[in-house]
Protein backbone atom coordinates (compact mmCIF):
# COMPACT_ATOMS: atom_id res chain seq x y z
CA UNK A 1 0.00 0.00 0.00
CA UNK A 2 1.16 3.49 -1.35
CA UNK A 3 2.13 5.79 1.68
CA UNK A 4 0.30 8.94 1.26
CA UNK A 5 2.79 12.37 2.53
CA UNK A 6 1.41 15.52 3.54
CA UNK A 7 3.18 18.65 1.80
CA UNK A 8 3.27 22.01 2.52
CA UNK A 9 1.81 24.19 -0.26
CA UNK A 10 4.34 26.84 -1.38
CA UNK A 11 3.56 30.25 -3.22
CA UNK A 12 5.15 30.02 -6.58
CA UNK A 13 4.77 32.43 -9.36
CA UNK A 14 4.69 30.69 -12.83
CA UNK A 15 4.79 33.63 -14.69
CA UNK A 16 7.32 36.48 -12.84
CA UNK A 17 7.05 39.26 -15.51
CA UNK A 18 3.05 38.95 -15.29
CA UNK A 19 3.53 39.51 -11.20
CA UNK A 20 5.45 42.67 -11.60
CA UNK A 21 3.56 44.16 -13.75
CA UNK A 22 0.57 43.51 -11.32
CA UNK A 23 2.23 45.12 -8.15
CA UNK A 24 3.58 48.05 -10.40
CA UNK A 25 -0.44 49.00 -10.71
CA UNK A 26 -0.87 48.36 -7.73
CA UNK A 27 1.57 50.79 -6.35
CA UNK A 28 0.60 53.56 -8.98
CA UNK A 29 -3.01 53.06 -7.55
CA UNK A 30 -1.66 54.25 -4.02
CA UNK A 31 0.52 56.85 -5.45
CA UNK A 32 -2.35 57.72 -7.44
CA UNK A 33 -4.97 57.92 -4.72
CA UNK A 34 -2.98 59.56 -2.64
CA UNK A 35 -1.92 62.41 -5.28
CA UNK A 36 -5.89 62.97 -5.32
CA UNK A 37 -6.28 63.35 -1.58
CA UNK A 38 -3.33 65.90 -1.21
CA UNK A 39 -4.50 67.71 -4.08
CA UNK A 40 -8.18 67.83 -2.73
CA UNK A 41 -6.66 68.91 0.64
CA UNK A 42 -4.47 71.58 -0.18
CA UNK A 43 -7.52 73.23 -2.40
CA UNK A 44 -5.71 72.64 -5.68
CA UNK A 45 -8.71 71.60 -7.42
CA UNK A 46 -10.80 74.46 -6.44
CA UNK A 47 -7.80 77.15 -8.16
CA UNK A 48 -7.78 74.39 -11.21
CA UNK A 49 -11.79 75.00 -11.63
CA UNK A 50 -11.57 78.58 -11.00
CA UNK A 51 -8.59 78.73 -13.99
CA UNK A 52 -10.55 76.62 -16.36
CA UNK A 53 -13.27 78.50 -15.44
CA UNK A 54 -11.85 81.98 -16.44
CA UNK A 55 -10.54 80.63 -19.65
CA UNK A 56 -13.52 79.35 -20.60
CA UNK A 57 -15.55 82.95 -19.92
CA UNK A 58 -12.88 84.86 -20.64
CA UNK A 59 -12.66 86.93 -17.70
CA UNK A 60 -8.68 86.75 -17.50
CA UNK A 61 -8.64 90.75 -15.26
CA UNK A 62 -10.09 89.38 -12.30
CA UNK A 63 -6.79 88.45 -11.17
CA UNK A 64 -5.01 91.52 -12.50
CA UNK A 65 -7.56 94.02 -10.75
CA UNK A 66 -7.08 91.65 -7.51
CA UNK A 67 -3.42 92.65 -8.28
CA UNK A 68 -4.34 96.12 -8.85
CA UNK A 69 -6.25 96.19 -5.81
CA UNK A 70 -3.25 95.45 -3.78
CA UNK A 71 -1.01 97.89 -5.42
CA UNK A 72 -3.71 100.80 -4.89
CA UNK A 73 -2.95 101.19 -1.02
CA UNK A 74 0.60 102.03 -2.11
CA UNK A 75 -0.35 104.64 -4.89
CA UNK A 76 -2.97 105.78 -2.21
CA UNK A 77 -0.36 106.92 -0.07
CA UNK A 78 1.02 109.08 -1.98
CA UNK A 79 3.91 110.34 -0.20
CA UNK A 80 4.65 113.02 -2.83
CA UNK A 81 1.36 115.07 -1.80
CA UNK A 82 2.05 115.57 1.45
CA UNK A 83 5.63 117.09 1.25
CA UNK A 84 4.37 119.44 -1.74
CA UNK A 85 1.46 120.93 0.48
CA UNK A 86 3.81 121.68 3.30
CA UNK A 87 6.27 123.62 1.08
CA UNK A 88 3.23 125.62 0.07
CA UNK A 89 2.20 126.52 3.24
CA UNK A 90 5.32 127.22 4.54
CA UNK A 91 5.95 130.23 2.13
CA UNK A 92 2.82 131.86 2.67
CA UNK A 93 2.29 131.20 6.60
CA UNK A 94 6.03 130.72 7.43
CA UNK A 95 6.84 134.28 7.14
CA UNK A 96 3.97 136.01 9.03
CA UNK A 97 4.59 133.81 11.77
CA UNK A 98 7.76 134.05 13.15
CA UNK A 99 6.77 137.89 13.62
CA UNK A 100 4.04 137.16 15.38
CA UNK A 101 5.54 134.72 17.85
CA UNK A 102 7.95 137.83 18.37
CA UNK A 103 5.35 140.12 19.68
CA UNK A 104 4.05 137.70 22.31
CA UNK A 105 7.44 138.22 23.47
CA UNK A 106 6.25 141.26 25.01
CA UNK A 107 5.09 138.59 27.80
CA UNK A 108 7.45 140.45 30.25
CA UNK A 109 4.43 140.92 31.70
CA UNK A 110 5.25 138.07 33.27
CA UNK A 111 6.84 139.12 36.49
CA UNK A 112 3.60 141.21 37.39
CA UNK A 113 1.41 137.65 38.19
CA UNK A 114 4.37 137.37 41.09
CA UNK A 115 4.05 138.80 44.66
CA UNK A 116 7.10 137.81 46.29
CA UNK A 117 9.76 139.47 45.59
CA UNK A 118 10.65 143.47 45.04
CA UNK A 119 7.66 146.08 44.00
CA UNK A 120 7.69 145.12 40.35
CA UNK A 121 6.38 142.31 41.04
CA UNK A 122 3.33 143.70 43.10
CA UNK A 123 0.40 144.27 41.30
CA UNK A 124 -1.72 147.35 42.22
CA UNK A 125 -4.55 145.50 43.59
CA UNK A 126 -2.40 143.21 45.66
CA UNK A 127 -3.59 145.38 48.80
CA UNK A 128 -6.92 145.87 47.81
CA UNK A 129 -9.79 145.37 50.62
CA UNK A 130 -6.31 144.85 53.44
CA UNK A 131 -5.92 147.48 56.50
CA UNK A 132 -2.13 147.89 57.36
CA UNK A 133 -0.74 150.20 60.27
CA UNK A 134 2.45 151.71 60.27
CA UNK A 135 3.69 153.00 63.68
CA UNK A 136 6.75 155.15 63.83
CA UNK A 137 8.64 155.26 66.98
CA UNK A 138 10.71 157.71 69.07
CA UNK A 139 8.89 160.70 68.39
CA UNK A 140 9.66 165.05 69.14
CA UNK A 141 9.01 163.72 73.43
CA UNK A 142 12.29 161.19 73.26
CA UNK A 143 16.07 162.04 72.80
CA UNK A 144 15.75 160.78 69.55
CA UNK A 145 14.33 163.49 67.82
CA UNK A 146 16.68 162.83 64.15
CA UNK A 147 16.03 159.41 64.10
CA UNK A 148 11.71 160.02 65.30
CA UNK A 149 12.09 162.38 62.00
CA UNK A 150 13.34 159.77 59.65
CA UNK A 151 11.19 157.27 60.79
CA UNK A 152 7.76 159.25 60.34
CA UNK A 153 8.94 160.40 56.98
CA UNK A 154 9.66 156.53 56.09
CA UNK A 155 6.69 155.57 57.50
CA UNK A 156 4.80 157.93 54.84
CA UNK A 157 6.66 157.20 51.85
CA UNK A 158 5.42 152.80 52.99
CA UNK A 159 1.79 154.24 53.45
CA UNK A 160 1.62 155.93 49.65
CA UNK A 161 3.12 153.38 48.44
CA UNK A 162 0.75 150.66 49.75
CA UNK A 163 -2.00 152.59 49.17
CA UNK A 164 -0.90 152.53 45.34
CA UNK A 165 -1.20 149.08 45.40
CA UNK A 166 -4.72 149.53 47.09
CA UNK A 167 -4.46 148.98 51.15
CA UNK A 168 -5.90 151.45 53.63
CA UNK A 169 -3.19 152.85 55.70
CA UNK A 170 -3.17 154.00 59.33
CA UNK A 171 -0.28 155.76 60.91
CA UNK A 172 0.26 156.31 64.41
CA UNK A 173 1.25 159.71 64.21
CA UNK A 174 1.46 162.39 61.89
CA UNK A 175 3.62 164.89 62.97
CA UNK A 176 6.98 164.79 65.25
CA UNK A 177 6.15 167.15 68.19
CA UNK A 178 4.70 165.06 70.88
CA UNK A 179 5.57 161.82 72.03
CA UNK A 180 2.74 158.73 71.79
CA UNK A 181 2.03 156.72 74.26
CA UNK A 182 2.49 152.80 73.37
CA UNK A 183 -1.24 152.45 74.44
CA UNK A 184 -2.94 154.49 72.69
CA UNK A 185 -0.35 153.77 69.03
CA UNK A 186 -2.06 150.51 69.97
CA UNK A 187 -5.44 151.58 70.33
CA UNK A 188 -5.50 153.07 66.93
CA UNK A 189 -4.50 150.48 65.11
CA UNK A 190 -6.62 148.11 66.88
CA UNK A 191 -9.68 150.46 66.17
CA UNK A 192 -8.90 150.91 62.44
CA UNK A 193 -9.14 146.80 62.18
CA UNK A 194 -5.90 146.30 60.90
CA UNK A 195 -4.95 143.48 59.24
CA UNK A 196 -1.36 143.62 60.01
CA UNK A 197 1.14 146.59 61.39
CA UNK A 198 4.90 147.12 60.88
CA UNK A 199 6.69 149.52 63.58
CA UNK A 200 9.75 151.83 62.35
CA UNK A 201 12.74 152.46 64.29
CA UNK A 202 16.63 152.86 64.05
CA UNK A 203 18.92 151.55 67.02
CA UNK A 204 21.43 154.19 68.44
CA UNK A 205 24.50 151.93 69.63
CA UNK A 206 27.80 152.21 69.66
CA UNK A 207 29.19 153.79 65.61
CA UNK A 208 31.03 150.39 65.06
CA UNK A 209 27.59 148.23 65.28
CA UNK A 210 26.64 148.00 61.72
CA UNK A 211 23.21 146.13 60.51
CA UNK A 212 19.25 145.71 61.03
CA UNK A 213 17.23 143.30 63.11
CA UNK A 214 13.60 142.60 64.06
CA UNK A 215 12.14 142.72 67.80
CA UNK A 216 9.01 140.94 68.39
CA UNK A 217 6.60 139.01 70.82
CA UNK A 218 7.02 134.79 69.86
CA UNK A 219 3.52 134.78 69.04
CA UNK A 220 4.81 137.16 65.99
CA UNK A 221 8.04 135.27 65.36
CA UNK A 222 7.10 133.57 61.76
CA UNK A 223 6.00 137.31 60.71
CA UNK A 224 9.29 138.46 62.18
CA UNK A 225 10.80 135.49 60.23
CA UNK A 226 9.52 136.47 56.86
CA UNK A 227 10.34 140.01 57.35
CA UNK A 228 13.97 139.17 57.78
CA UNK A 229 14.17 137.47 54.79
CA UNK A 230 12.11 140.26 52.54
CA UNK A 231 14.65 142.72 54.08
CA UNK A 232 17.83 141.08 53.74
CA UNK A 233 16.87 140.01 50.51
CA UNK A 234 15.50 143.56 48.98
CA UNK A 235 18.35 145.89 50.57
CA UNK A 236 20.95 143.95 50.89
CA UNK A 237 21.98 144.92 54.38
CA UNK A 238 23.33 142.73 56.85
CA UNK A 239 21.97 141.32 60.31
CA UNK A 240 23.25 142.68 62.91
CA UNK A 241 26.01 140.17 64.60
CA UNK A 242 24.91 140.55 67.84
CA UNK A 243 21.43 139.30 67.01
CA UNK A 244 21.66 135.84 65.59
CA UNK A 245 19.77 135.10 63.07
CA UNK A 246 17.80 138.66 63.63
CA UNK A 247 15.22 138.20 65.47
CA UNK A 248 14.75 139.31 68.90
CA UNK A 249 12.11 138.03 71.46
CA UNK A 250 10.89 140.69 73.73
CA UNK A 251 7.44 142.23 75.17
CA UNK A 252 5.94 144.38 73.16
CA UNK A 253 3.23 146.36 74.40
CA UNK A 254 1.78 147.68 70.75
CA UNK A 255 2.08 144.19 69.46
CA UNK A 256 0.33 142.83 72.36
CA UNK A 257 -2.73 144.98 72.12
CA UNK A 258 -3.35 145.70 68.70
CA UNK A 259 -5.00 142.79 68.08
CA UNK A 260 -3.36 141.89 64.46
CA UNK A 261 0.56 140.90 63.59
CA UNK A 262 3.10 143.45 64.43
CA UNK A 263 6.31 143.42 64.77
CA UNK A 264 8.83 146.35 65.12
CA UNK A 265 11.77 146.55 62.44
CA UNK A 266 15.00 148.35 63.25
CA UNK A 267 16.07 149.03 59.62
CA UNK A 268 19.86 150.06 60.71
CA UNK A 269 22.68 151.60 63.69
CA UNK A 270 21.67 155.57 62.83
CA UNK A 271 25.16 156.11 64.52
CA UNK A 272 26.83 153.81 62.30
CA UNK A 273 27.84 155.95 58.85
CA UNK A 274 27.62 153.20 56.94
CA UNK A 275 24.08 152.56 57.86
CA UNK A 276 23.36 156.19 57.73
CA UNK A 277 24.25 156.59 54.23
CA UNK A 278 22.09 154.01 53.26
CA UNK A 279 18.96 154.79 55.58
CA UNK A 280 19.80 158.59 53.83
CA UNK A 281 19.80 157.50 50.63
CA UNK A 282 16.87 157.55 48.18
CA UNK A 283 17.41 154.66 46.14
CA UNK A 284 18.13 152.81 49.32
CA UNK A 285 14.83 153.34 51.12
CA UNK A 286 12.82 152.84 48.00
CA UNK A 287 14.24 149.05 48.60
CA UNK A 288 13.12 149.70 52.30
CA UNK A 289 9.53 150.12 51.11
CA UNK A 290 9.25 147.54 48.73
CA UNK A 291 11.02 144.97 51.35
CA UNK A 292 8.26 146.06 53.84
CA UNK A 293 5.46 145.71 51.38
CA UNK A 294 6.89 142.25 50.03
CA UNK A 295 6.66 140.83 53.31
CA UNK A 296 3.54 142.44 54.17
CA UNK A 297 1.85 140.62 51.41
CA UNK A 298 3.69 137.65 52.30
CA UNK A 299 2.09 137.49 56.07
CA UNK A 300 -1.32 138.27 54.56
CA UNK A 301 -1.57 135.45 52.33
CA UNK A 302 -0.33 133.21 54.41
Amino acid sequence: MKRIKNRRKHFRIHNPLGFSLFCAMIILAIGLIVGVVFLAKGGYFAQMFNCVKSEVTGNRAVPTQVSEATEEPEISEEPTQAPTDSPEETPDIGTPEPETPTPPALEVETPAPSTTSGSNTISGTAFEGLTIGIDPTRDGGSKYKNEGEYNLSLAKELAEYLESKGAKVVITREDNKKEVGNSKRARIIKEAKCDAAIRLMCNEVGSSVHGFFVQGTKKNESFARILIDAYANGTGMEIQSSKGRGFDKVSDEVASKCGCPCVRLVMGNWKNSEDRADLEDEAFRQKIVESIAEALLAQLKR
